[in-house]
């Protein structure tokens, strides 16, 4: 999809409170800014082009809206300033990278009958979704959602020129949770079952894990220092990533066999 006649460049720019390594899960662009700290990371992404027109800004505000929900488990937020570049934080501007870069992302899959019950707008997206995954994080929370904070988080993080394609969203969730007395449905036809869930999170772990081993021994270039007798020195692997030893064997035993070490 071309929006853009020019080079000029977009900073995407979020938080999160994770680890560090979770967009490894889906394959993003290595950041062009990564810093850690206390208790999650910066993350950015240098796009090109820039959502001057509303093509562009739609395009923008379904990425931005597919992070949100893709890593709603993290509390990602949106950041309107620039990163602080200090000798803490990798930086590698070299590439700059397109927004289809990032189709990996989550997406909500949407069915007629969900999209009646659930709102009132002629089209449902994916800004919608993120937006009403915000609201009932608020409704857990707080038991009730002031409208202005529904707008608030929608100024915030997506991209306007005129504000009432995004007021209309607000409003449209602000009142079907409204006439429910702020209650959650507990079951979606969307929504993975509690024994899905534990599976796809057993996945998650497992595939976190890996890419933690991996990228620590392939990246790190005083990782020899980690062996002892030509073997991986479990207990030193352990203490320094911060994942158990038999994790970790088992993790070594399987890219082994792979050929990845």
């Amino acid at each position: 999809m071309q929006l853009y006649q020019n080079m000029r460049t977009t900073f995407l720019f979020f938080y999160l409170r994770g680890i560090g390594n979770e967009f490894l899960e889906y394959k993003l662009p290595f950041p062009n800014v990564l810093k850690h700290i206390n208790k999650g990371y910066f993350i950015g992404w240098q796009i090109n082009g820039y959502p001057g027109t509303q093509e562009a800004r739609e395009y923008f505000n379904d990425i931005i809206a597919r992070f949100l929900i893709t890593f709603k488990d993290y509390y990602p937020e949106k950041l309107d300033f620039k990163p602080k570049l200090d000798k803490y934080t990798h930086i590698d501007f070299k590439n700059s990278y397109e927004l289809q870069q990032f189709q990996n992302l989550k997406s909500i899959p949407i069915k007629k009958h969900v999209q009646k019950r659930a709102e009132n707008v002629n089209t449902i997206d994916q800004t919608f979704w993120a937006i009403k995954y915000y609201t009932e994080e608020l409704i857990r929370e707080m038991g009730f959602v002031p409208y202005e904070m529904l707008e608030e988080f929608a100024y915030r993080h997506f991209y306007h020129k005129e504000k009432s394609t995004l007021r209309a969203k607000c409003r449209s969730i602000w009142n079907w949770y409204d006439k429910r007395d702020w209650s959650i449905p507990q079951i979606r036809s969307f929504e993975m079952t509690r024994s899905e869930r534990a599976k796809k999170n057993a996945e998650l772990k497992y595939k976190r894990a890996r890419a933690t081993i991996l990228g620590f021994i392939q990246e790190n270039l005083f990782s020899d220092e980690y062996k002892r007798g030509g073997k991986w020195n479990l207990t030193k692997l352990s203490k320094e990533i911060g994942i158990h030893r038999d994790t970790i064997r088992k993790h070594l035993k399987e890219m082994q066999e792979e050929g990845l070490i």
